[in-house]
């Protein structure tokens, strides 16, 4: 997906419970598809009132985030006849995807907040149960293509995740997949395949629907288990943030939440219009001659960390200018999103490793140059990855 920066892992972030529907009705605000959407698309702007009503369908402690790839509310009505709303949004940032189901009464049923990359939508009816199928293509540390499906589970009076787990995965050319060849109330069959040899070549699996929990469970888990162990030892010096938790959601919309709320970072803003968010013991040299790794001379910003033995540069370029008037180095790499980044691969100088990134945004540009220790590079990436990703641009 060309506009994500964030690839997300085996996170589930949150399928949160909604209020039980028999107990609080909104003050009985009644809906149709078009009145609801309205409410979604003011929540999506900070409306607090509307998202109360929406069960707090967006975590308003994040930055607003309008790059929406789809925005849509459909309906679906159950064999008995009762009607559904199904609110989907997908974002160029996952964090802010969701998917979301209510009746005409705001009731909410469910609230998925786990749905990575690009997000595909049908409804499926089997034996007059009606399930809602969300298809997901998305990519985890960078070069490994992922598809993955949910089933949502839609009864006279409730709805459930029935079914999350992985479809396809493609590593160095390799496809494998898993296709659902039959769906029942009772169970769901798959058979995998792969286009080389594999051990999961013309296998096959079964998911039994769990009564009590509403979910169809496959006591192998065969798919699931071999990509995940697939994903977990392919090594590779990706750039992109992998979101594998809180800290690095948070990190993932440059979030400036306070230290209750996330207890290891702090948010340094400089007045050149940009910020950064670091984790503790960073200090801040402002307008320095920075020291090294520069074709000429130039100030800007020095952050830096005793304990990390690292160092961040920060420099303005001028507009008419690209990074590569200040460094020797060619930034050959590109991602673009909000901001358009350019950066170099990670290169050795003595027992450090230099990285360098040019971001820009408008007429706004900066060269970042980050140093790091190669001892502790390894225990600390994350750090770094969560720093770099939160650079931010007043444009």
């Amino acid at each position: 997906m060309k506009n994500i920066l964030f690839a997300i892992l085996f996170t589930s972030l949150i399928i949160s419970g909604c209020r039980p529907s028999n107990q609080v009705k909104n003050n009985f605000i009644r809906v149709n598809g078009k009145s609801l959407k309205t409410l979604v698309e003011k929540a999506v702007n900070g409306d607090t009132l509307s998202n109360n009503n929406l069960n707090n369908l967006i975590n308003l402690n994040f930055p607003v985030n309008n790059n929406f790839i789809l925005f849509n509310v459909d309906s679906v009505k159950t064999f008995n006849g009762k009607k559904y709303y199904l609110v989907l949004l997908n974002n160029t940032n996952p964090v802010y995807n969701r998917f979301a189901v209510y009746d005409s009464l705001l009731n909410c049923y469910l609230i998925d907040k786990s749905l990575n990359g690009y997000l595909y939508e049908s409804v499926l009816d089997i034996d007059n149960i009606k399930f809602v199928k969300l298809t997901e293509n998305f990519n985890s540390k960078d070069v490994l293509a992922l598809n993955r499906i949910s089933l949502y589970r839609i009864n006279s009076g409730s709805v459930s995740l029935a079914f999350k787990d992985f479809t396809k995965f493609i590593e160095n050319g390799v496809i494998y997949t898993q296709t659902i060849t039959s769906i029942t109330p009772d169970f769901i069959r798959t058979k995998l395949n792969s286009t080389a040899a594999s051990p999961i070549s013309d296998r096959q699996d079964v998911f039994y629907f769990n009564n009590e929990n509403k979910r169809y469970i496959s006591s192998a888990a065969t798919f699931y288990n071999f990509v995940k162990k697939k994903v977990s030892d392919f090594n590779y010096n990706f750039q992109r943030p992998q979101i594998i938790g809180r800290k690095s959601m948070l990190a993932a919309v440059s979030s400036n939440l306070s230290l209750d709320t996330i207890k290891t970072t702090s948010n340094t803003k400089d007045i050149q219009g940009f910020s950064l968010t670091l984790t503790d013991n960073w200090e801040t040299l402002r307008n320095r001659i920075i020291p090294e790794y520069l074709r000429k001379s130039s100030r800007g910003t020095i952050f830096f960390n005793k304990l990390l033995e690292s160092s961040i540069y920060v420099i303005v370029i001028p507009k008419k200018d690209s990074a590569e008037m200040f460094i020797r180095r060619k930034l050959t790499r590109s991602v673009s999103g909000k901001y358009r980044i350019r950066f170099s691969d990670k290169i050795t100088s003595g027992k450090y490793f230099v990285q360098y990134f040019e971001y820009s945004c408008g007429f706004k540009k900066y060269l970042l140059i980050l140093k790091t220790s190669r001892d502790r590079y390894t225990e600390d990436r994350n750090i770094y990855q969560a720093i770099i990703n939160s650079f931010k641009i007043d444009c």
